[in-house]
């Protein structure tokens, strides 16, 4: 794309979109509006702006990485840890790229989370495979609020200004001997999925907004969730929120003894 002009580049990018757009919306049987669809491509289209410099220097993209054979630290359960990055080595070194639809606030409040992520493929990169590493970064792929006004106002003397001032980018660096203290936490995670050890946060966690989150917990995670009306937690903070008090989501929650009859007998008659 690199000997195409700017105009040639934006159309073929149109055209993967589309592409992509149909067989989402093929093999998943969902679709948006056309409002969307449009913001989903300038979302793109202005990603790649900001990062063409970058993306022309990738060297290897959505490189998958894996480390298997792996037992959890109690129980011994075997497991493997798999993961897709971007690779970029130039003169000056070779830089591992991961990146995520999380904004900017989000992945620097909770970096710590993301950093355990980067340093375990690291560790496949580079101590496995043996390949040389010199840094690590999150990029952050949504595209800033005032970035987003401006090309909604159509102004473009202003979207060239938050377009340069946006930072996207995020180091993270690698320090290998935390390493496996990570991979042991992975662990953890892992013998407590085995064991459908999935205890809920309280409701007063779905009530708070978490560090980078622009609404609470419960908006910002749980609506994401599909069992989320079997969740204790969920159905409290659906009891005690303005917002479910409003919808008037409790009737949802709290069937009438005829509509449990109902319920019963037709999965009897099932």
């Amino acid at each position: 794309m690199s000997e195409m002009s700017d105009a040639e580049i934006e159309l073929k990018l149109r055209d993967f979109f589309e592409s992509n757009f149909q067989y989402l919306k093929e093999s998943s049987g969902h679709a948006i509006d056309g409002y969307m669809k449009e913001k989903a491509f300038q979302q793109v289209l202005y990603y790649w702006k900001k990062n063409r410099k970058l993306i022309e220097k990738i060297t290897r993209s959505e490189v998958k990485l894996s480390l298997p054979e792996r037992e959890t630290p109690n129980d011994k359960i075997p497991y493997t840890i798999e993961g897709i990055v971007d690779i970029v080595q130039e003169k000056d070194g070779t830089w591992l790229y991961d990146l995520k639809t999380h904004d900017i606030d989000r992945i620097k409040a909770n970096i710590t989370q993301y950093k355990e992520q980067l340093y375990i493929y690291s560790y496949i990169w580079k101590k496995l495979q043996g390949n040389e590493l010199d840094n690590t970064a999150v990029i952050s792929t949504p595209l800033p609020e005032r970035l987003e006004a401006a090309i909604r106002k159509r102004k473009p003397e202003l979207i060239e200004q938050e377009l340069e001032a946006w930072q996207p980018i995020i180091p993270i660096g690698y320090k290998e001997e935390e390493v496996e203290e990570m991979i042991s936490n992975f662990g953890e995670v892992v013998e407590k999925i085995e064991k459908s050890e999935f205890c809920p946060p309280d409701v007063d966690v779905l009530l708070n907004k978490p560090a980078g989150m622009k609404s609470v917990f419960a908006v910002h995670v749980c609506r994401n969730c599909d069992v989320r009306f079997s969740c204790s937690s969920y159905r409290k903070y659906l009891e005690v929120s303005k917002g479910a008090t409003r919808n008037d989501m409790r009737k949802y929650m709290k069937p009438s003894a005829e509509e449990r009859e109902e319920f019963i007998q037709g999965n009897m008659e099932e």
